[in-house]
């Protein structure tokens, strides 16, 4: 039996999944967008072992900016302080890459869009949502992207 090509594979392997987190996600209470975006920056990174490390690391310290931010904010007295807050943070955001785990300074910056996008403030429930639901996108792309390997004529071809 004749094999299809990885992209053939992936598009299959992602549609499934994609379906499937869409129902469970809306289940749960997590924020599907979440998903899409862990997700993303899986395949975003490189694949593998040090993709699926790099993108756990730097989505989930993204949502530890966001929240940190906020924090900090709420201390600070009225006026244009959060400009200097979002200042610091988006430089720390992008010195933090000097270390290997936390090198991909998007996949800060979508963990970071996630936490704000979901307007969590301090509820930590909602927070641990965010984060759990990219957590489980990083996941649904390793998944996708093994199955697809699996199915296809090239385990080691790429998407770019």
């Amino acid at each position: 039996m004749k094999k299809m090509n990885y992209l053939t594979a992936v598009g299959i392997t992602v549609g499934l999944l994609a379906g499937i987190w869409v129902f469970t996600s809306g289940l749960l209470g997590i924020p599907s967008f979440c998903g899409f975006l862990g997700w993303a920056t899986y395949f975003a990174i490189g694949k593998g072992k040090n993709g699926l490390l790099t993108a756990f690391s730097t989505n989930l310290s993204g949502v530890l900016w966001g929240l940190g931010s906020i924090w900090l904010m709420s201390l600070l007295p009225d006026g244009y302080w959060y400009l200097i807050v979002v200042i610091v943070a988006a430089a720390c955001m992008c010195w933090q890459a000097n270390l290997k785990l936390l090198s991909f300074i998007p996949g800060t910056f979508i963990g970071n869009a996630c936490f704000y996008a979901t307007d969590t403030g301090f509820d930590l429930l909602a927070i641990s949502f965010v984060g759990l639901g990219l957590v489980c996108g990083v996941g649904c792309g390793l998944a996708s992207d093994y199955a697809a390997r699996a199915i296809s004529t090239s385990k080691t071809e790429t998407l770019a």
